[in-house]
């Protein structure tokens, strides 16, 4: 049985940014070691290698950010993230737009209707 608090972390800040690269590191591993239950909580219909590639491109989408202070608060981000999907405090559609690409969020499709309507076109 997991505890809500299990993965709780108290918020503190990073004096340097070698030690926020190793707090970083560490919550990439966690994200990386719980992708499959991550698949099994939210059913989610894929493999287990998307999952730890979304979470791989997640990670690399922040990377060439210098501010310290930025950094910072992307981390408390990342961890509250994880807390929230490993207590499944989320739901599957939560999950899922992660997995939406993008560029294809915003195209009309002429043949789906009811998605047209759900996005408002």
């Amino acid at each position: 049985m997991t505890l809500a608090t299990q993965f709780a972390e108290t918020t503190r800040r990073s004096a340097t940014n070698t030690e926020l690269r190793r707090r970083t590191l560490q919550l990439y591993r966690k994200y990386i070691r719980n992708a499959k239950e991550f698949a099994d909580l939210y059913e989610l219909d894929m493999p287990v290698s998307s999952i730890k590639t979304k979470i791989r491109q997640e990670f690399e989408r922040q990377r060439f950010i210098k501010d310290l202070d930025v950094n910072n608060v992307l981390y408390m981000k990342g961890q509250m993230e994880f807390q929230e999907l490993i207590n499944f405090w989320k739901q599957q559609c939560h999950v899922m737009r992660y997995f939406d690409d993008q560029n294809a969020y915003n195209t009309l499709d002429k043949n789906d209707f009811v998605k047209n309507f759900l996005r408002g076109n």
